[in-house]
């Protein structure tokens, strides 16, 4: 019988089967893809391109969420030097991207007025306490400062800090936890040597060195209890038993393995009705380089992002040539209309026009993803940190819940290695 059986091998799985593991504990981890990576997947092809579903950086860098996983583990994520020419979109124009409250003060994005009133803004957010504003929308918050057009006109940008740019839609107490976090830190994002292939492999090697499993291409079709414990698991190609049960898929899944009246009613409503993101991205192939910027992209006041990643590592391609990955957010509620879709592309194409104009002509290849859950969870006041799902379940022993859509720490990715990390010690520490 095994320690522990994770369900899903993406950041959250492949984190909690790792420290599990290091811990001397016996770890199986299924998989219904046959890759390891989950929505963060990253592999090299044929040709010799390290394709990536979606781009995905890590907040705060080496001293961020993500890098602790592997700072229990007695490793580190390799991070490339962080670049300092990030640039954002702002009214149609490119601007260098400012760094603190100094940067914003002098940023000619804004007026005098505007950046006097913007600083007011961050400095409310500095001493603002995040569990006061959890339910309430940045919009809100924002109403509490100084108020003025052009600051307004930049809220969405301290949404899309974390995935979500619509102010009367974000949980202003989500953005100021992650703002402090950000002003503690000093650092913005970083980005692993490799992408997200350099984490997989770690943990893999974390797992299997502990003699840990992994099984892909196993869907798993029942999650088994008895005497109101989670027990084992019965799959497409075997039952497999274990004292703990760690679900590290989207939380919705679970519905489907599982009797719905044995899980706590919170979970379940919020299991039925969590919102999540999607979004459109598309790797540009160029036989030269479109920009000599090294760091990303970020719109203000369009959802979109970008980064040049072959400018700051040039093992993601063959030589000469160049790897560039942008994305847009789709409409709240996609639902896979194709239509949409498109219109979507032709935004973010005319975008990139506007921008770099000799950009599209020099693009030799290309690769459209619609990706139907980008972040599992939007964080709406009302699926905010407080009202997530706990990591323990509370009406069946032994079953954990992890990922981007419980009670983790951080945002998008952070929440997976986060909760990870949560659930890891509530095991260790029963015992």
């Amino acid at each position: 019988m095994a320690d522990a059986i994770i369900i899903g091998a993406g950041y959250a799985g492949m984190s909690a089967a790792a420290l599990l593991a290091h811990a001397g504990r016996k770890v199986i981890v299924l998989d219904a893809s046959g890759m390891i990576g989950g929505r963060a997947l990253s592999y090299r092809n044929e040709k010799g391109y390290v394709w990536e579903y979606g781009a995905h950086s890590h907040r705060l860098g080496p001293k961020g969420i993500a890098n602790e996983v592997f700072q229990r583990l007695g490793d580190e994520i390799d991070f490339l030097p962080e670049a300092k020419d990030a640039r954002l979109i702002f009214k149609g124009k490119l601007w260098e991207r400012p760094e603190g409250p100094v940067g914003f003060l002098k940023t000619p994005m804004l007026s005098v007025k505007g950046r006097l009133a913007f600083l007011a803004l961050l400095s409310k957010i500095k001493k603002a306490h995040p569990a006061a504003w959890y339910d309430k929308m940045l919009s809100d918050f924002y109403k509490t400062s100084l108020q003025h057009p052009e600051v307004e006109a930049f809220l969405p940008f301290l949404g899309m800090t974390i995935m979500c740019p619509t102010p009367d839609k974000v949980s202003a107490g989500e953005v100021i936890d992650f703002l402090q976090r950000v002003f503690k830190a000093g650092v913005g994002v970083g980005e692993p040597r490799g992408g997200s292939a350099q984490l997989f492999s770690k943990l893999t090697h974390h797992i299997e060195k502990k003699d840990g499993e992994i099984y892909l291409s196993e869907k798993v079709g029942k999650i088994i209890i008895e005497s109101g414990r989670a027990v084992g698991v019965v799959t497409d190609k075997a039952s497999h038993t274990a004292e703990n049960i760690i679900f590290a898929a989207g939380l919705p899944l679970i519905l489907d393995l599982i009797d719905n009246r044995l899980l706590p009613g919170a979970t379940l409503d919020y299991a039925k009705n969590i919102e999540s993101s999607s979004s459109l991205t598309i790797d540009f192939i160029t036989s030269n380089p479109v920009t000599d910027i090294r760091a990303g992209i970020l719109g203000v006041d369009i959802p979109v992002w970008a980064r040049f990643q072959s400018n700051a590592d040039d093992s993601l391609t063959p030589r000469g040539k160049y790897i560039s990955t942008w994305g847009i957010m789709l409409p709240w509620h996609f639902d896979g209309d194709q239509h949409i879709a498109d219109r979507a592309e032709e935004k973010l194409k005319g975008v990139i026009a506007a921008l770099f104009p000799d950009f599209l002509p020099m693009v030799v290849e290309e690769r459209k993803i619609v990706v139907p859950v980008m972040n599992g969870n939007v964080l709406t006041p009302a699926q905010s940190k407080p009202h997530r799902p706990d990591i323990e379940c509370s009406t069946i022993k032994g079953l954990y819940f992890i990922g981007d859509t419980v009670r983790g720490d951080g945002c998008s990715g952070d929440i997976s290695f986060s909760s990870a990390m949560k659930a890891v010690d509530k095991i260790l520490g029963a015992k």
